[in-house]
């Protein structure tokens, strides 16, 4: 039996979760169509990533949530030599299939395999609708996350920091915003300085997690419903607000709000990209 049309906006979430889970069915979007289990994409193709990365995450919530089968290639952090020689430059997500050149850019692969035919059926994730409130908001937390989500990557177990290179790779290129601090001057530290101001920034949670709890409340109203941010279904709002949101989820102490908390639980499902709830520290 094909996948079938939902009349019912109520129980449309929940009736693509039980699919999901129960049928192994692929989620039919709100105003992408349906999608069946014998409708899916599968492609001999890699995508070179980051974990903790929020533009590696884009990519990977697209090719889940248009369940194209892929491998998932974790680039070490350190790895200067890998991404530069496939598209000239140290950088993640870089998209690999077969005799094409090698593609970096979140935003340019996911406009590809949501418009070619290659990868199934196009166009299940509608354009980014402008909204400025959401920009607002990952304005306002910004230093908050850089101070709390930062240290706290290189202290869990990801696996582009599985070496000690790696961790001091992405410690020597990523400042925390205390003070004065930017990515100049950071760049004039030494190691140790640096890694002062890392454990002087994990020492500031009964600050920082407060004042994100406080964001999430106001974030709740700005989210439409746990299956789409923006009303009219999935789209690049969803892309960009979801993969910058799943890093929080490694910051223990936070406390999401239902609405919020749903959001993060179907997204996950859905584009098959697990949370962090269980390394939170």
């Amino acid at each position: 039996v094909d996948c079938i049309p939902y009349a019912v906006d109520a129980l449309r979430g929940a009736i693509k979760l039980w699919r999901i889970r129960a049928l192994g069915d692929s989620p039919d979007y709100e105003t992408g169509g349906p999608t069946c289990a014998s409708c899916r994409s599968f492609a001999a193709a890699d995508s070179d990533v980051y974990d903790h990365c929020p533009f590696c995450v884009r990519v990977r919530l697209a090719l889940g949530l248009k369940n194209i089968k892929h491998n998932v290639h974790f680039l070490a952090n350190d790895d200067v030599e890998t991404p530069t020689g496939l598209v000239g430059k140290k950088i993640a997500p870089i998209w690999i299939d077969g005799d094409e050149a090698p593609m970096p850019e979140s935003l340019d692969i996911i406009e590809k395999i949501d418009s070619s035919d290659a990868f199934g059926e196009t166009g299940l994730i509608q354009p980014a609708t402008g909204r400025t409130d959401l920009k607002a908001w990952q304005k306002e937390v910004q230093r908050a996350m850089r101070l709390t989500q930062r240290p706290r990557y290189v202290m869990s177990p990801l696996p582009e920091f599985m070496q000690s290179d790696a961790r001091r790779a992405f410690i020597a290129n990523h400042f925390v915003p205390i003070g004065d601090l930017d990515k100049a001057s950071w760049k004039e530290l030494t190691q140790e300085e640096q890694d002062k101001y890392y454990a002087e920034a994990i020492s500031m949670a009964d600050e920082l997690i407060p004042e994100l709890n406080e964001a999430l409340k106001r974030l709740e109203p700005l989210i439409h419903s746990p299956q789409c941010v923006s009303e009219g279904g999935v789209s690049y709002d969803d892309i960009d607000t979801w993969s910058r949101l799943r890093s929080l989820t490694i910051i223990k102490g936070l406390e999401f709000p239902h609405k919020v908390r749903a959001y993060l639980d179907y997204f996950s499902e859905i584009g098959d990209v697990p949370l962090y709830d269980s390394m939170a520290c």
